[in-house]
């Protein structure tokens, strides 16, 4: 069995409409070599993801994604993304995109933590923008190049996976 995605929107939210986002997590995976996962993905308000960081992360402050990577099989990828539906459409309203596609990019990037990338040097952090910006361009959404994290993060022609 492939990648399994969960998708929970809260009723704290008004629904968005993103069967994309089930595609790209399951390419994620495929290109990591995952053969079998699951992968909960959580939509959460603002007030929700705060008290999500605030008890699992002792952070206490609105975020745009949180990611847990829950497996304990290396042959099983177990993991959990929590987005901020509040943050998107703030983010996509400034950017000039989409509220999807900027919960697609959280998504992209919960991913890529689970699969084992960290943002926590610059180098480190420039490589998550290259598969970010690779992800997005792979499955036609447009707009990235006007985001502020991502407008001078063009990919390379082959891609590193990891995995």
């Amino acid at each position: 069995m492939p990648l399994q995605v969960l998708l929970h929107q809260s009723d704290e939210i008004d629904p968005m409409d993103i069967p994309l986002m089930n595609e790209v997590l399951e390419q994620m995976a495929s290109d990591a070599g995952v053969e079998e996962g699951r992968m909960s993905v959580a939509i959460l308000s603002d007030p929700e993801i705060r008290e999500v960081n605030r008890n699992y992360l002792q952070h206490d402050y609105e975020t745009d994604v949180i990611s847990f990577d829950l497996s304990d099989d290396e042959d099983f990828l177990d993991g959990e993304l929590v987005l901020s539906a509040d943050t998107a459409r703030r983010m996509a309203n400034e950017v000039g995109w989409a509220p999807e596609a900027e919960l697609i990019l959280y998504a992209i990037h919960g991913m890529l933590h689970v699969l084992g990338y960290e943002d926590d040097t610059p180098e480190n952090r420039d490589e998550m923008r290259r598969m970010e910006v690779h992800y997005l361009k792979r499955f036609g959404i447009e707009g990235w190049e006007k985001h502020p994290t991502h407008g001078e993060a063009e990919p390379e022609s082959k891609v590193d996976e990891k995995g």
